[in-house]
């Protein structure tokens, strides 16, 4: 471990030991999160987890950081679960887009999660709050961390931040309750089954579940984006021996561009910016410079949000779309949800 590795670290493990934990009364945590920066997929599976616990509790919130919104640093509602109360530059793209999906669950922003949380108990009696990217939040004391892990690139060179992608060593999943890898379809059986085993070792659980983004179709762009408006998906077979532009600001554009592929795209053009860019006027011309009005162009759900401001300067082109994934456990689903039902039933925090 490099100098600015054991800082990183030093500073982690002060920071941890330093913030006391806050229960709040009458209310379940689960945290969704990772140990690695970005391209994990932690919004689908927030949007999953919520879905998957709906009926034990059916009176949920959201609580989201806001990474790159406007209002990150305040608390607010962002969704009441009927009406979106803020746009998606002051909330942030992905909590705008978790907001979208879940029609009937709040969904608070902004830094002091601790104090959304005890706000939404005292107004709404909330009894699940899903705590997305709440690995390394301490502040809230939790009844169940669920921690994604990216198949594709579990955890970099293994080094921790700024060096490497690591936000804490990896000994430190031995914390999580529950241990999902993600995009497991695009490893080999071999390299999944090895990477199986050495989490099960360092996390000491005797399970670990494997995932997958499926893809639902294409939704053609533009179109209403709110809770209460279900778009229209496509088959994805227009993708077949075709050229299609992938238009991305993700962390891992390369897993975006392989399930192009793997539905039927016969060749992959990328036009890729660094994760949660915000496109201005500028990009949106260079875009335009480098497509045609009928080329095939698709993005991402979270990118739409992004660039729906943009939609005037793009309205000429006729094949727009973004491509619609869902997460989804592949195996053990009843296991999954029966474990986190009764770690989170009769846990004492």
């Amino acid at each position: 471990m490099n100098p600015l590795e054991k800082l990183y670290s030093f500073g982690n493990r002060l920071h941890r030991r330093m913030t006391r934990s806050v229960k709040i009364p009458g209310a379940k945590i689960l945290s969704v999160g990772n140990i690695t920066t970005g391209g994990t997929g932690k919004t689908p599976a927030t949007i999953y987890f919520s879905r998957l616990l709906r009926s034990e509790f059916p009176n949920q919130a959201v609580l989201s950081r806001g990474y790159g919104g406007k209002l990150s640093k305040e608390t607010h509602l962002l969704s009441d679960g009927v009406r979106l109360l803020m746009s998606s530059d002051d909330s942030g793209d992905e909590p705008y887009l978790m907001a979208v999906n879940l029609p009937g669950v709040r969904v608070a922003v902004g830094r002091n999660r601790l104090r959304n949380a005890q706000r939404l108990i005292q107004e709404h009696g909330i009894d699940l709050f899903l705590l997305d990217d709440g690995f390394q939040h301490y502040r809230i004391a939790r009844d169940a961390d669920v921690v994604l892990v990216d198949a594709t690139n579990p955890f970099g060179s293994g080094k921790l931040l700024p060096q490497g992608i690591l936000r804490e060593p990896v000994e430190n999943l031995s914390r999580a309750h529950v241990i999902v890898l993600t995009k497991t379809d695009l490893v080999e059986a071999g390299a999944l089954e090895d990477l199986r085993e050495k989490l099960q070792k360092l996390s000491g659980l005797s399970h670990i579940f494997i995932s997958r983004h499926a893809v639902r179709g294409l939704v053609q762009i533009p179109h209403a984006y709110t809770p209460q408006f279900t778009p229209r998906t496509v088959s994805t077979e227009l993708l077949r021996h075709e050229t299609v532009w992938a238009l991305s600001a993700i962390a891992n554009s390369r897993a975006f561009e392989s399930m192009l592929r793997r539905a039927g795209a016969e060749r992959v053009e990328q036009i890729s910016f660094r994760d949660h860019h915000d496109f201005s006027e500028r990009d949106i011309r260079m875009i335009l410079e480098r497509v045609r009005p009928y080329d095939l162009i698709v993005t991402t759900e979270k990118d739409y949000v992004r660039l729906r401001k943009h939609m005037e300067q793009l309205k000429g082109l006729r094949q727009f779309y973004y491509l619609k994934i869902e997460f989804e456990i592949l195996e053990n689903e009843i296991l999954l949800k029966e474990g986190l039902k009764a770690r989170l039933l009769h846990s004492v925090v």
